[in-house]
């Protein structure tokens, strides 16, 4: 358990976390510093670090803006951080960038959530620096594992591949369902009723695709009949692999603009 953890920031991601956290007991206690006037968290919320009361923080979760991050850090005694481990959810800021923000020597853990993680069902890449122990590591996996799921990669440059596919992903399943929605309302369908059938059937294939040793092909081979609605379908989006080589082409070009956001790894 994390005896007494500080975020900075806690906004959707910040609060999404530190919420998940008290309410199963991972963190015993947090305290936040946001400006922003936020109603019913079960954290203790400051309007700044100068506000924060004299605690000694084991755990401090930097959920700012990049840009903030150092003047957020100087806000707070040195003393107060002194025995911390840092964990990042900022997306473009290398180890090395925040180990220059950190305590020498402090363990940081560098980590790419994306956004179910506010609803529970998040996926999160993690990558440490050499001063994080086992122990640390395994309770970071499990703070992670509060809201959805959690990976430790094996290189920090494997996070720019995180966030090609889960980091951006849930906006291209967003975006496909947008135009599933679209087709069922040119095909007749009340724009309600469209989308509620888009949305259920991506929940159902995803649980689908969550269970233990499920194959994408064999559960997609399942519903394709030969000769069926489903494999006339499936038939357009296979014709010279349209499909497959437009989510390539896509990761790629969301895998080139994180190197360009954070080119230090």
């Amino acid at each position: 358990m994390v005896k007494h953890a500080l975020f900075l920031g806690y906004g959707r991601m910040g609060s999404a976390l530190g919420e998940a956290w008290l309410r199963t007991r991972l963190a015993q206690h947090i305290d936040a510093v946001d400006p922003g006037h936020i109603q019913g968290m079960q954290a203790s919320l400051y309007p700044a670090g100068q506000a924060l009361p004299a605690t000694d923080y084991d755990l401090v979760v930097i959920a700012v803006k990049p840009a903030l991050a150092q003047a957020a850090l100087q806000a707070i005694p040195a003393a107060r951080l002194a025995r911390a481990s840092f964990v990042s959810v900022m997306a473009g800021v290398s180890l090395r960038t925040l180990e220059t923000l950190a305590p020498a020597a402090a363990p940081v853990i560098r980590t790419m959530p994306n956004t179910p993680v506010i609803v529970g069902q998040g996926c999160t890449g993690l990558y440490a620096n050499k001063h994080a122990s086992p122990a640390l590591k395994t309770a970071v996996s499990a703070l992670f594992a509060a809201v959805g799921t959690a990976c430790w990669v094996d290189a920090e440059a494997q996070l720019h591949a995180v966030t090609a596919i889960s980091g951006s992903g849930p906006a291209y399943y967003h975006l496909f369902s947008e135009a599933l929605a679209q087709a069922g309302v040119k095909l007749g369908l009340p724009p309600g009723i469209a989308s509620m059938l888009a949305a259920r059937t991506a929940l159902g294939a995803a649980t689908l695709q969550c269970q233990e040793h499920a194959d994408f092909a064999a559960l997609r081979q399942a519903v394709t009949s030969p000769n069926g609605t489903t494999h006339a379908a499936i038939q357009v989006f296979e014709q010279e692999e349209q499909l497959r080589r437009l989510v390539d082409h896509a990761a790629m070009q969301a895998h080139a603009r994180s190197l360009e956001l954070d080119p230090s790894i």
